[in-house]
């Protein structure tokens, strides 16, 4: 085979593989062999000492060179093509009118399309790359395979993928196809400021030139966009809650748009936002509503501002987010009749716990009593009716009748008000005694409709003095109220040694659905405590004043805490802690991007509040929309039926169709009764990319500048002849030759040559 034709190129190599200390200390030796001849023969004539000398550097050389081995290296050598990075915006703002009518995306589509042959042409020195840029730079086999989908751009970030992929000198250049508006680093670029420093270390990694091509307009789309969403994860039942939006509007000289904040279906507020072009071409408004939150849970709240007239974005005018509005106090407002040791004792027990903020008021006088006197020599004010159960109602999460009547206050255009607090969420508790229930005269009134009991019509016999000791039914040995223990043994047990009551009301009956947790003993099972649920709210019927005796004589052995353990429990169920429900559904977040999977997780309880195993659930998604007068819809889009593990759980998993408002429910059945629980959640894209919309030109002619590669509109060509490259550097080998120099007869023979030669003229001249 011919060599010239094989190989292109030839180098001389050593083939030894002495390390290099060997040849260091080989160097060394030479040296001293030609200093210890020159130090024998430097009192020879001139013409002898050159000769010997020269021959001795000879056969040093001739043997060092054999020690060395030298090659000669052929090899097949090409040049390896760089590569040229074509970077396409693929973010959602991309799919908005560019340059024409035309989406942006399907503007640069064409022209790559038009200059396929030129590109085709550069495959020789080049290889082309197409990547697709939203939040990070990922590989495409063709412009045509990107959609603009990105929910984010971030020029710089794709830039800095690129340059882990490729080292500098691999890169023949980048060109970067985008409308500029960036929502990572290089958004903060603006004019006369430097570019930010994350963005210039990423073009100097490139090490090569950046063209940008702007996709247009030049003119703003017209378009209302709430760009930001200022609100608290948690909130305060009872307190004010501050939701804060702005709000920035382009393309329009004047403007007029409803702006409305809801809780699910339920309006909250509604601002007008009023629009005069700013010096920029742009307005900006930020708008502030506040509310003050009724009940407890986790919401979906959804703010929105109206659609302008010609608006071509539309996504963006909505956000949606879940707040938890949780209790910071539990807010008990404890009105009774007259001072008693059930007053005192019950008093002491709210004021003790932290977790409650107690409003408690003891009537002492009527308002018949004001004209005794005049206002000026009464201590006592008259009972707030108007602020207590008009204005300040909503407020309290628990209302205590204690041995309270409502006659002689004018109070019975109230007592419809309460009705209504309880059925909306609220708790009521009735406590006994001689001015409650029919002696309170709530026989046929609003307050009547709520209790779990109905009241006798005739005052006589409604009311006993008797002592009793209450007996546990049945319910109640499983009813979180009267759970003094879990051990359903232990708490009977202990129900049953607790101190004797004295006297309690006498009711017609037990209403339908109420459930009775202690009774008298006797024939006719008198209800002593009854629960109740009426609408949203619950009801708690306790017909004795005398549950003090559970504390004061418990106390004289040293453990009342029976008392504050029903208590206790009483408020947690009556505020429907969701500790006690028996059937618990709870999603994994909040809020999901689109297109994630939803974790949904079942927890079942049974009687004793222990985890209960093999429990039946039925677990269905509601997807919650609202109509165009702003009225909640729900359509069912997932339900599954199963059955609880070991440790009283079922955990499914579910993937949401599309975005917008969730609730998870699920309903299990408990012993012999059923249970359900809700949980509700986002699922949203969340267009950071939609929030500002407005094209921008010069954060492209920034990184053009930077990189010292060219800026262009896409409305002019893309001018791809005049555009400067890296020539590739990188060569690689195909094949490869070593051929030895000093593997040949005549290397040899010279190396014989000249130590003999030496040794020849030292003996003839007398110097052996």
């Amino acid at each position: 085979m011919n060599d010239a034709a094989e190989f292109n190129t030839s180098r001389v190599v050593l083939l030894s593989d002495w390390s290099p200390g060997t040849l260091a200390l080989v160097a060394l030796i030479s040296l001293a062999v030609l200093a210890l001849a020159w130090h024998n023969v430097r009192a020879q004539p001139p013409f002898r000492r050159n000769v010997l000398l020269a021959l001795r550097g000879a056969a040093v050389l001739a043997l060092f060179t054999v020690f060395l081995e030298p090659g000669l290296r052929l090899e097949n050598v090409t040049r390896v093509r760089n590569h040229l990075v074509v970077m396409v915006d693929a973010s959602r703002s991309m799919d908005l009118p560019g340059y024409g009518d035309a989406p942006r995306l399907a503007g640069v589509q064409q022209a790559l399309a038009r200059e396929a042959g030129t590109l085709e042409g550069w495959r020789g020195a080049h290889s082309i790359d197409f990547y697709a840029v939203t939040d990070h730079a990922r590989p495409v086999g063709r412009p045509e395979e990107i959609t603009a989908g990105g929910d984010a751009t971030r020029l710089a970030t794709g830039l800095a993928d690129i340059a882990a992929r490729h080292r500098p000198d691999e890169l023949a250049g980048v060109l970067l196809f985008s409308d500029g508006a960036d929502n990572g680093a290089l958004g903060a670029y603006g004019p006369g400021k430097e570019l930010p420093a994350t963005v210039r270390d990423a073009v100097l990694r490139l090490g090569a030139p950046i063209h940008t091509y702007f996709t247009g307009p030049d003119e703003p789309v017209k378009d209302v966009a709430i760009t930001d969403v200022q609100y608290d994860e948690f909130a305060f039942v009872h307190n004010a809650v501050s939701i804060e939006a702005d709000i920035a509007v382009q393309g329009y000289d004047e403007l007029s748009l409803p702006v409305t904040l809801r809780r699910d279906d339920a309006l909250l507020g509604t601002r007008v936002l009023q629009v005069e072009k700013g010096p920029d071409g742009n307005a900006h408004s930020h708008f502030k509503f506040d509310f003050v939150p009724d009940k407890t849970g986790k919401a979906i709240f959804t703010l929105e501002v109206g659609t302008a007239p010609g608006e071509q974005i539309t996504v963006n005018n909505k956000r949606q987010f879940v707040v938890r509005i949780i209790r910071d106090k539990i807010r008990v407002l404890q009105v009774v009749g007259r001072p008693s040791w059930d007053q005192r004792f019950l008093r002491q027990l709210l004021k003790k716990n932290p977790n409650v903020d107690l409003i408690s008021f003891f009537i002492l006088r009527t308002n018949t009593n004001i004209t005794i006197a005049s206002q000026s020599e009464l201590s006592l004010i008259p009972f707030p009716t108007e602020e207590l159960f008009k204005e300040q109602l909503g407020s309290f999460d628990l209302i205590v009748f204690q041995n309270f009547t409502y006659r002689g206050y004018n109070m019975e255009a109230y007592l419809p008000l309460i009705r209504d607090f309880v059925r909306n969420g609220g708790g009521f508790v009735m406590v006994g005694g001689d001015l409650s229930y029919t002696q309170g005269g709530y026989a046929g009134t609003a307050i009547e409709e709520f209790l779990p009991v109905t009241l006798r019509r005739d005052k006589a016999d409604a009311a006993t003095p008797d002592r009793f000791r209450p007996v546990l039914t049945e319910a109640g040995r499983r009813h979180p109220v009267t759970s003094l223990s879990v051990v359903p043994e232990e708490n009977t047990a202990l129900w049953g040694g607790l101190p004797e009551l004295s006297g309690f009301n006498r009711v017609a009956g037990v209403k339908p659905g109420a459930v009775v947790l202690l009774e008298a003993p006797g024939d006719d099972r008198a209800p002593v405590v009854v629960a109740h649920e009426f609408g949203e709210g619950r009801v708690l019927g306790i017909t004795t004043d005398s549950t003090w005796h559970w504390d004061l004589h418990a106390a004289e052995t040293g453990d009342n805490r029976h008392y504050y353990k029903f208590w206790g429990n009483a408020i947690r169920w009556l505020i429907k802690d969701p500790a006690l429900q028996p059937v618990r559904v709870q999603a994994d977040r909040d809020r999901y991007p689109l297109g994630t999977e939803a974790t949904l997780t079942v927890r079942v309880a049974g009687r004793d509040y222990l985890p209960a195993p093999d429990a039946d659930v039925l677990v269905e998604v509601d997807r919650v929309t609202l109509d165009a007068e702003g009225r909640s819809q729900s359509e069912t889009v997932f339900h599954q039926a199963g059955k609880t593990n070991e440790q009283g759980e079922l955990v499914l998993r579910y993937k949401p169709p599309g975005d917008g408002g969730y609730r998870v429910r699920a309903r299990a059945t408990v012993g012999t009764g059923e249970g359900t629980d809700e949980d509700p959640f986002i699922v949203a894209a969340d267009p950071v990319e939609l929030r500002e919309t407005r094209a921008r030109k010069d954060t492209l002619q920034a990184l053009a500048e930077a990189s010292g590669g060219s800026f262009h509109s896409l409305d002019s060509g893309l001018g791809l002849d005049a555009l400067r490259r890296n020539e590739p550097q990188v060569s690689r080998v195909n094949r490869r030759k070593d051929v030895p120099l000093w593997a040949s007869a005549w290397w040899l023979l010279l190396a014989v040559f000249f130590p003999s030669a030496e040794w020849y003229l030292r003996r003839r001249w007398g110097l052996l």
